[in-house]
């Protein structure tokens, strides 16, 4: 809609002058000259005109021949004006600049407000973890010969407990939590040493709330926000992120949580060598026993025929040596296995680098 349109529209309604027409339309005379400059009356106006019923549309100046005030009559075509232009946009956010400006001001002003006095600086540190490969035992033939007669050696690689991929599983569970709760830290916000539990619930105050409450509590805040450890699962590189109020207390804290994970790792790990070495002493008591059995066979077998000469008797004699071979593989495949959970039982290498 022009200003032209306009212009016929208030006219027809008694209003004339420029600045009738702003005191009408409720806006400022300079905004109705920029209209009639441009020749182009904002959409905002148009609606705001189109919207109001004939009996109470804002009234015009009082015409001497009339007796009461006229009131506008608008032509069909204003309520089929659909389209904003860029410059009705740039128009509006002119007139309503002072509210811009105010409104980003405070803003700004509340913002800085919050993250200086309000916000808690969060510190992260990161450690990135250098896990150890998965073995797999090669024992060729004498792990199939054993596992015939029901020794179960392992072939390759198994998950337990000690294993460097269950360390995000570790990380979260209690048993974890309960053993880095008892650690203490300094902290310039105490200004004196505390425990990780009293640093995570109550504080340098009483605690006036049972330890397996405080326990739950600071087990959640460890597991939701504070401890993280991803793996790349395309490597051996992990990375564990403490996130934490204070610098040094975040750094200290990857170094008790590395530690202790790894200790925790350790202990799970022996417990595992200790019971299968326990396994295997037994197996190979049962399997030497067998072996003297097959072996006096064998010897009794000799001394009853010194001279084997009947296909029989050469059967009887293949039978009774291909036993005592086996169980003599048995025995010495278990020994092996022995040996070695031995050493890996006194080793004290570091489980992560």
């Amino acid at each position: 809609m022009n200003f032209s349109e306009l212009e016929k529209i208030m006219s027809k309604n008694g209003v004339n002058a420029l600045a009738e027409i702003a005191r009408v339309l409720k806006t400022t005379p300079q905004a109705v000259s920029n209209w009639k400059a441009r020749n182009q009356v904002p959409y905002h106006i148009i609606t705001k005109l189109s919207q109001l019923p004939p009996d109470n549309q804002p009234q015009a100046s009082h015409d001497p021949r009339h007796s009461s005030p006229r009131t506008f009559s608008l032509p069909p075509s204003i309520y089929e004006e659909k389209t904003i232009s860029l410059s009705d946009i740039l128009l509006t956010m002119a007139e309503q600049l002072k509210v811009i400006i105010l409104t980003a001001f405070v803003s700004v002003y509340l913002t800085f407000t919050y993250v200086q006095f309000f916000q808690q600086p969060q510190y992260i540190s990161r450690a990135t973890v250098v896990l150890p490969e998965s073995k797999t035992a090669n024992l060729g033939g004498l792990a199939g010969l054993a596992n015939q007669f029901g020794v179960n050696v392992p072939t390759g690689a198994q998950a337990d407990l000690s294993s460097p991929s269950l360390f995000p599983e570790l990380l979260r569970s209690r048993t974890f939590a309960e053993l880095i709760l008892d650690k203490e830290f300094y902290l310039d916000k105490y200004g004196k040493k505390l425990s990780l539990l009293a640093i995570l619930t109550y504080g340098d105050k009483t605690s006036k709330v049972s330890q397996d409450r405080l326990i739950a509590d600071a087990v959640n805040k460890l597991n939701s926000n504070m401890l993280a450890f991803n793996q790349d699962p395309m490597s051996s590189i992990s990375i564990l992120t403490v996130t934490a109020e204070d610098p040094i207390f975040a750094k200290e804290l990857a170094d008790v949580v590395l530690t202790e994970l790894e200790a925790l790792s350790r202990y799970f790990k022996s417990e595992t060598v200790r019971e299968k070495n326990t396994f295997i002493e037994n197996r190979i008591a049962s399997v030497e026993g067998d072996l003297e059995a097959s072996e006096q066979a064998l010897k009794d077998f000799n001394e009853r025929n010194r001279q084997i000469s009947s296909p029989a008797l050469q059967l009887g004699q293949e039978r009774l040596e291909r036993d005592v071979e086996v169980q003599k593989g048995i025995y010495l495949t278990l020994k092996q296995q022995l040996e070695l959970a031995k050493i890996e039982e006194v080793q004290e290498a570091s489980v992560v680098q």
